[in-house]
């Protein structure tokens, strides 16, 4: 039995015999079922490499993906999801922490090049509270959690779509994480300092920055 790392490895490898045309429906239909967080990762990607055996079957045969899929895959879709099982939440908790670190950890870099670059050109305080680094990490951690099911929510209306309404959901997936980037800093703006006052240098915020990510990473595994 294929763990999930072999079965979307094969799927990649398998996904190249198909046409242009049948590969756009197919990777349409692949995203569709991955970025639905209520089913369990295993059973989806055994679900999609079987119906992609199935689809270079009828591609021998010269059918097509909308003769496979029919004109309404998203209908059919919900009815292949309808039967899978559920993902454990136990699984959950590790992807969703993934996301949220992944996020500190740019946000540390960011903050870690603002401290470093920034001072060239203006003077830059270089102290803050405890209380108000706390704010900005709850801001960061609620905003991911929160935007990780916006974003996948985006992404699948795009799907089996013409390119116009495509570009239309990616600009909202853009203003949402621009946005979302407004507020926190709007929020480290206006939060009261309390707490102790620290000062760190910029390679710190740079050093939590990559440990950040590379426990994203470590979680991210263990989700899969």
């Amino acid at each position: 039995m294929m763990n999930t790392k072999q079965l979307i490895e094969e799927n990649n490898e398998k996904r190249k015999l198909l046409t242009e045309d049948n590969l756009k429906v197919y990777e349409d239909f692949l995203l569709y079922i991955r970025t639905d967080l209520r089913i369990a990762e295993h059973e989806g990607e055994e679900l999609l490499l079987e119906l992609l055996d199935h689809l270079l079957v009828g591609q021998e045969e010269g059918k097509t993906a909308e003769n496979f899929f029919g004109k309404e895959p998203v209908s059919y879709a919900e009815e292949l999801i309808a039967g899978l099982p559920r993902e454990k939440k136990r699984k959950m908790i590790p992807f969703t922490l993934s996301q949220i670190f992944n996020s500190l950890g740019w946000f540390g870099f960011v903050l870690g090049f603002i401290y470093l670059i920034l001072p060239s050109f203006a003077e830059v305080r270089a102290d803050v509270t405890l209380g108000n680094l706390l704010v900005i990490a709850l801001a960061v951690m609620f905003f991911t959690g929160f935007g990780v099911n916006i974003i996948f929510k985006l992404v699948r209306s795009t799907l089996f779509k013409e390119k116009k309404a495509k570009r239309q959901a990616y600009w909202k997936a853009g203003f949402w994480g621009a946005g979302s980037f407004a507020i926190i800093m709007l929020f480290s703006w206006l939060s009261p300092d309390f707490g102790p006052v620290v000062s760190f240098e910029w390679w710190i915020y740079l050093a939590f920055g990559g440990v950040s990510l590379l426990v994203s990473k470590v979680l991210k595994r263990l989700s899969n």
